[in-house]
């Protein structure tokens, strides 16, 4: 996640490296960051089956190195076309997220999945913080082409330490078992894994909704126009934040009393946090509101993984959790656009309360959840 994440913040500093007149770097920045998240969306279903029938160790490793090829590979574009083409290929072939999902999904007890995947998140989370700072300071002292070629080493080293430190319970696929039409036909059937696939997109629609307009929005509050840039990164750092300390807390709390009466408090608090947003007299009260956010929000995706883990078919859980992985990125996908089209008819704090309705709706489909067998029978 630090070598992923440390590309970010210079990318469209680097389109402009590569040549893009000054008009037309807002366009293709847009376009270079975006395409990753659009092929993985369509293929990231098809390596979970395949990790159904062949492990999904081999898919977390296959991805390690995707991203690492690919990503190395940028650090020799010599125009913007080469490197939006590996940008595509980097989503088409990595998907380093949704395999360790899949593979912590099919590897641990479902009864454990809660507080296995928070774990998990609290791993993303912290890479997403400590990566941009890394590849700030890389691409400062050494260049920009320089931190793509350690990302390709970060990757390497990834790459590895799966080999030789990670094990593998035995596939217990059948040879049909790992299709992606089965999967989706299985999902198509079963009403509540459906309502779980369309949790992830709505909840991370409204998660991510209200990113492109911080900088703005806290300037319309009051902020130093000199200080946006690092305004807005410390908003984003508090929410990795809050999500590291308090991700693997959730995920045992969903194992012990069950994923709809959890998700009712974390969904209840990140609407509120978002609701007060609108109503702020001031950017300073911006960040305490994040940062409890923070606290709350890093629980959604691992929530909905674990339940989907619990309820999914061991034969097809990987496949399963692919199209969980997809639902995810159609939701990073569809948050910014979203963003942009609000924008432009509506005031920026109005945003906010649209990214509120979508998590309270998240709250309302979460309580049509049950509560499966064996997950124990305590109460809040």
């Amino acid at each position: 996640m630090i070598g992923m994440t440390g590309v970010i913040p210079f990318l469209p500093l680097y389109v402009r490296e590569l040549g893009v007149s000054p008009d037309q770097t807002s366009l293709w920045s847009g376009f270079i960051i975006a395409a990753p998240f659009a092929t993985a969306a369509l293929l990231t279903p098809l390596w979970g089956s395949i990790g159904d029938r062949y492990g999904q160790k081999l898919m977390v490793m296959r991805a390690v190195a995707g991203l690492g090829l690919t990503v190395a590979a940028m650090g020799l574009a010599t125009n913007v076309w080469v490197l939006f083409v590996l940008r595509i290929l980097q989503g088409a072939v990595s998907g380093f997220i949704a395999s360790t999902n899949a593979f912590v999904s099919s590897n641990t007890p479902s009864d454990r999945a809660g507080y296995a995947l928070g774990t998990l998140q609290t791993s993303i989370s912290a890479g997403a913080i400590v990566g941009p700072l890394v590849g700030g300071a890389i691409s400062d002292a050494f260049g920009f082409q320089m931190v793509f070629f350690v990302v390709g080493g970060l990757c390497t080293l990834s790459l590895v330490t799966v080999y030789a430190g990670v094990r593998e319970q035995p596939v217990r696929s059948s040879g049909r078992s790992g299709r992606v039409l089965k999967n989706l036909v299985y999902v198509r059937n079963d009403p509540t894994l459906m309502r779980l696939l369309l949790i992830l997109l709505i909840g991370q629609t409204g998660v991510v909704l209200t990113g492109p307009i911080f900088p703005y929005y806290l300037e319309q509050l009051g902020a130093p126009s000199q200080n946006l840039g690092t305004l807005a990164g410390m908003v984003v750092s508090l929410v990795g934040l809050g999500t590291i300390a308090s991700a693997s807390w959730w995920g045992k709390r969903s194992d012990r009393y069950g994923y709809a009466a959890t998700m009712r408090i974390t969904t209840v608090i990140v609407a509120a946090g978002m609701l007060a947003q609108v109503v702020v007299p001031s950017y300073e009260w911006i960040f305490p509101i994040r940062g409890t956010i923070g606290l709350a929000v890093g629980a959604l995706l691992p929530l909905s993984y674990s339940e989907l883990t619990r309820r999914a078919p061991v034969a097809n859980r990987g496949g399963i959790m692919g199209l969980a992985s997809s639902a995810t990125l159609l939701g990073n996908l569809l948050g910014p656009i979203l963003c942009a089209g609000f924008a432009s008819v509506i005031p920026l704090q109005y945003i906010f309360l649209v990214s509120a309705s979508l998590i309270i709706t998240v709250h309302m489909m979460s309580r049509g959840v049950g509560r499966e067998v064996g997950t124990g029978d305590e109460t809040p």
